[in-house]
């Protein structure tokens, strides 16, 4: 079964439109030289049209599956410079959003732990990405996984989407600068606040297993 899988993504802004946040993305998109994106779709699609590497991890797999057969038939696959991670988090629902949430067994959430871990692909060639957008599950363990990934390289972006409008991802403020927010709603950070290993790391290990 294939799901539909849209031309470019929308990132809402807070007047419920999404220009702002697209003329955004593709900017800072087709200035890169290596992409991750946590959640896949029309912002994968407008990675292999633009030509850019790209990492793209997802939790559901036939979705997954849909944006790589689209990118296939407009005859944009690429044999290198195209990965495509699934992010098996067990069975999902509406948006990759993992079912049966209530007692997940100890397997189970070590798979939600590994969830956010960079793919081994952001490292190949001694190159980290410059371009990370988080748009998927685990959202705030990505968003800092990402920043102790990239915390002693230069030129990098990281974009949250629907920062704005969501309480609980202010957490990543203790380590990040939000340095604009695109439509109101998603986080741009460019730069970082200073802390210690210690304190990241204890703060992975409270939102690794945290789906939203």
């Amino acid at each position: 079964m294939d799901f539909p899988v849209p031309d470019s993504p929308f990132f809402y802004g807070t007047d419920g439109k999404g220009d702002e946040g697209l003329a955004f993305f593709l900017e800072t998109l087709t200035g890169s030289k290596r992409y991750l994106e946590y959640g896949t779709g029309g912002s994968t699609y407008l990675a292999a049209k633009h030509g850019i590497e790209f990492i793209a991890v997802d939790s559901d797999p036939y979705f997954l599956k849909s944006v790589r057969k689209k990118i296939a038939d407009a005859g944009l696959a690429q044999p290198t410079g195209q990965t495509y991670k699934y992010g098996d988090i067990g069975l999902t629902g509406h948006w990759g959003r993992p079912i049966g949430l209530r007692s997940p067994s100890a397997s189970r959430l070590e798979k939600f732990r590994r969830y956010s871990d960079p793919p081994p692909e952001c490292l190949e060639g001694g190159r980290t990405p410059d371009f990370v957008l988080v748009d998927g599950r685990f959202r705030v363990a990505c968003v800092l996984k990402a920043i102790r990934m990239l915390q002693n390289e230069r030129g990098w972006t990281i974009a949250m989407d629907d920062y704005g409008d969501r309480p609980h991802y202010k957490a990543i403020d203790e380590f990040a600068n939000i340095d604009r927010l695109v439509g109101g709603r998603m986080a741009v950070i460019t730069s970082l606040k200073e802390f210690s290993a210690e304190q990241l790391e204890s703060a992975i290990r409270k939102y690794e297993i945290d789906p939203e």
